[in-house]
């Protein structure tokens, strides 16, 4: 009888443990009065406005609608991308929202929303040599740029000379200025700057000739935080809403539709 009578105390010291594990961020957040998101400048997803002040794009109108759920405002924080878990873990930040490509090393170190957007890495080069670049084979000895802990870097393991550089912009300006054969850049950051502006002499190689796989895009916040369950909630209710869609097309950025559903 004894036995019997402790049982179900055991069980709920148990839940009670699992629940003080639980991070409280959102707690956190909401009595600061701010929501304090790590990105690069990286267009489309976080970038300046036409005044140079305000940072716009696809994750930034995301994360602005994400706080105003919370009652709090955003404050957008520039960070080395190579540095992201720490400087989330040592709650510099709350989360790290900036196209982040999900991955099995990131999931070990950080909680990782469901998949909301999709992306692939493609090559970038000067198009005066656009036509050099006839398959993956091309690039293994080329100079490749890419940004420090980014899936660029990922995409050039095997290539012989790798240039790492702070974000994916300085890797588009190394090839730019001559100092680097090509780069490895997200597409959707491919597909809004490459061919216009300071970088109209640049091109994208056709996925036809070389090729990588498809990525899902995730926001990554601490470990058990609570803030993890709000996103998921939030990306689905804007799944729904059609807010995803409409920023989809504003930003050409390829939403992933069979998780938000």
């Amino acid at each position: 009888m004894k036995v019997l009578k402790t049982l179900p105390f055991i069980m709920v010291s148990g839940l009670s443990l699992v629940a003080c594990n639980k991070s409280r961020d959102v707690g956190s957040v909401k009595k600061s009065g701010f929501l304090n998101v790590g990105i690069t400048i990286y267009e489309p997803m976080d970038y300046y406005a036409e005044d140079g002040e305000t940072i716009t794009g696809f994750d930034a109108e995301l994360a602005n609608a994400f706080a105003k759920t919370l009652e709090v405002e955003t404050r957008f924080i520039p960070i080395k991308w190579d540095s992201k878990v720490l400087e989330l873990n040592s709650k510099k930040i709350d989360l790290i929202w900036n196209g982040m490509t999900i991955t099995d090393e990131l999931k070990e170190n950080i909680d990782l929303t469901i998949p909301y957007a999709t992306n692939y890495q493609c090559v970038v080069t000067e198009s005066a040599n656009i036509s050099s670049y006839v398959n993956a084979d091309c690039i293994k000895d080329k100079k490749v740029a890419v940004e420090s802990g980014s899936a660029g870097e990922d995409a050039a393991n095997g290539c012989t000379n790798v240039n790492q550089v702070t974000s994916q912009e300085a890797a588009l300006l190394e090839v730019k200025a001559g100092t680097s054969d090509c780069a490895i850049i997200d597409v959707t950051m491919a597909n809004s700057v490459v061919g216009k502006g300071d970088f109209a002499d640049l091109a994208t190689v056709d996925a036809g000739f070389i090729a990588f796989e498809k990525e899902d895009f995730g926001v990554g916040a601490r470990k058990n935080s609570d803030l993890t369950e709000k996103l998921n909630t939030f990306f689905k209710d804007s799944y729904k809403s059609g807010l995803l869609g409409e920023l989809s097309t504003k930003y050409n950025v390829a939403i992933n539709d069979a998780t938000l559903k």
